[in-house]
């Protein structure tokens, strides 16, 4: 997002995969990046904790639900758990707020985003592509309404992230429209219980994965300099959102159709249909890499791209967004289905233990593209110890899949 016009006469924008860090363009188009400014940053890591252990575990949950004939009862059960979550979020938001140790745009920010998010997921997983779609218009064109209304005069932080909180419930709500009638019911406490573990495990990989996300950054930030850390944070964000589209355009589509197709005991059509997805998005991000370098040395872009782009800083870091995009897409999915989601933990754990130290020392002692190889490193290392850790799952072929599978839904079933 935008901010113009404050009294320093800079632009702030928001980019990062989690949102976590607050970078800022200074008039003479240097970056610089500032972690955790403000509280309301740290919502999105909140987010993880709050409504992630009900969103990461929507997808192989709600997959065998719909197998098993019980797809609207999960929903239904799904939907009060999220509207208990809200209602805790926004009384502690409040009552820290009254006693002067919180914020309530904070917590609007939580509970906006989260609900946004879960009920996405949940559409996703029904493979509703054009309400999923619809849902994303309206929170984007909320947001550029609100920032025109909010965001008048002496742009101030707060108000920016009240459009964004505000953008994001209007998302939340034509979602659940979407949806169609719902009866909120009583959670089915047999099947949320796995859930609960799936997510749980899923949120801690994610908090993981952000200690070598945001590490990085602060190891540059303290040994390196704020020159060294605008490149990297700008050719991060860029290949996030250049080469890593056409990856999360692949989970998009291909990952709910595997689960559902693993789900009916096609664990065989789960593993082509991963694979496919995989090798179908590598094609276009890695021509998206380089056609931006092309653009870069054919002279094109350079008012774009500016002094913050590297093309070799630029290669190195989307070769660890391919890497961790494409564990995401392959690898993760057979972590989730069998109920093994804390292996990408310590994986991760691992991998920015490798990438923070690499990315010291390298600094340290002054290597050229010391940290930018540490980032490579640390992803390649976090995806080397998932596939290890899960190559038997990934290797098996079907015969006891399908029996799992049955075992997992059969008891819930004769439940309800």
């Amino acid at each position: 997002m935008e901010v113009g016009g404050s009294h320093r006469n800079t632009n702030c924008s928001w980019s990062s995969e989690h949102s976590d860090v607050a970078v800022h363009r200074q008039p003479s188009g240097d970056w610089t990046v500032r972690y955790f400014q403000h509280d309301d940053c740290n919502s999105f890591i909140y987010f993880d904790t709050c409504f992630g252990v009900a969103t990461y575990s929507v997808m192989p949950v709600s997959a065998k639900m719909h197998a098993a004939g019980m797809g609207r009862e999960y929903v239904s059960s799904i939907l009060t758990v999220l509207a208990v979550v809200a209602l805790f979020v926004i009384l502690a938001g409040l009552a820290l707020t009254w006693l002067g140790f919180g914020n309530a745009v904070a917590a609007t920010i939580i509970v906006s985003f989260g609900l946004h998010t879960a009920l996405q997921e949940i559409l996703r997983s029904q493979l509703r592509l054009w309400a999923y779609g619809w849902s994303a218009i309206g929170q984007a064109v909320a947001y550029q309404a609100g920032a025109i209304v909010l965001l008048v005069g002496d742009a101030k932080v707060g108000s920016a992230l009240a459009a964004f909180s505000l953008s994001y419930f209007v998302g939340a709500l034509i979602s659940f429209a979407l949806l169609g009638p719902r009866k909120l019911r009583r959670p089915g406490f047999s099947y949320l219980a796995g859930s609960l573990v799936t997510g749980w495990g899923f949120v801690l990989s994610n908090l993981a994965e952000s200690g070598m996300f945001v590490g990085i950054r602060y190891i540059v930030l303290l040994l390196g300099s704020e020159t060294h850390l605008g490149v990297f944070s700008f050719c991060v964000d860029l290949s996030q959102r250049s080469v890593g589209f056409f990856m999360n355009a692949a989970s998009f589509v291909f990952v709910p159709r595997a689960f559902l197709s693993a789900a009916n005991g096609n664990v065989r059509e789960f593993r082509r249909g991963l694979f496919e997805g995989a090798a179908i998005a590598l094609i276009f991000a890695t021509a998206a890499a380089a056609g931006i370098v092309g653009l870069f040395f054919s002279g094109h872009a350079s008012g774009w791209l500016g002094k913050s782009f590297n093309p070799v800083v630029f290669g190195i870091v989307s070769c660890a967004v391919l890497v961790n995009r494409t564990k995401k897409v392959i690898i993760d999915p057979f972590a989730l289905r069998s109920s093994k989601a804390m292996t990408l933990t310590y994986s991760y754990a691992i991998g920015a233990s490798a990438c923070c130290c690499l990315a010291a020392l390298g600094l340290w002692w002054r290597v050229p593209l010391g940290s930018e190889m540490a980032f490579l490193f640390g992803y390649v290392v976090a995806a080397a110890c998932s596939f290890f850790a899960l190559r038997n799952v990934i290797a098996d072929q079907g015969s006891g899949a399908k029996q799992r599978t049955v075992l997992v839904v059969g008891p819930d079933a004769g439940n309800e």
